[in-house]
């Protein structure tokens, strides 16, 4: 029984009884790598899901300061009053505005997942994330303002600081500024996602 063999470019073929069997070379598949585009995607993601329990967090620890407050005035006089974030407007506009921010980032979340392959929403969503960003940061400086007068007082008109009398109203006022500012940049890193995203995307 005659055998003949003959290999040309990269294929063998092997004659064997009449027979033809032929032998090609398979190259290994090769796993593929995650896009960076997909990465950036996943990242943004994660960091909106972390602004949503930060923003969250912040509201509730903002809503719940309150404290009463009773000073020594003399032996037989003292006096009694409450204080609350919901007192001043400062505070109320730090509770909407991380409010806003938590609603949003649900869903923004939701409406990315859904039009993953539709390319028309990121421009409106880095707008609005634009926007959002800019409400967090004005709501943290505007309550971290009278947080500091709440701590050190203004001689210059006549405030006095609280906190020596109401310690823990003023811890949950820190603990929610500290929240929200976290948010906060995490946010403006979840905007320049966004825009090194739609850069790419122009290209």
């Amino acid at each position: 029984m005659a055998t003949t063999r003959r290999e040309a470019e990269g294929e063998k073929e092997l004659e064997s009884g009449g027979a033809v069997w032929q032998e090609t070379q398979v190259s290994p598949a090769i796993p593929t790598k995650p896009s960076s585009s997909t990465s950036m995607v996943m990242m943004s993601y994660i960091l909106r899901l972390i602004v949503i329990v930060l923003t969250l967090l912040a509201t509730i620890v903002m809503g719940v300061a309150k404290e009463t407050v009773i000073v020594d005035v003399s032996a037989d006089y003292t006096l009694e009053g409450e204080t609350k974030s919901t007192y001043n407007s400062s505070f109320v506009y730090f509770i909407i505005v991380n409010t806003l921010a938590c609603v949003y980032s649900a869903v923004s979340v939701g409406i990315s997942f859904t039009n993953q392959n539709n390319s028309s929403i990121h421009l409106p969503l880095s707008i609005a994330d634009l926007i959002v960003a800019i409400l967090l940061f004005t709501g943290n400086a505007s309550a971290a303002a009278i947080e500091i007068v709440a701590q050190k007082g203004n001689n210059h008109f006549g405030w006095t600081k609280i906190c020596n009398y109401a310690s823990k109203f003023c811890d949950h006022l820190t603990a929610s500024i500290v929240l929200s500012t976290l948010a906060s940049v995490i946010f403006a890193v979840v905007l320049v996602l966004s825009m090194i995203s739609l850069q790419k995307k122009s290209h």
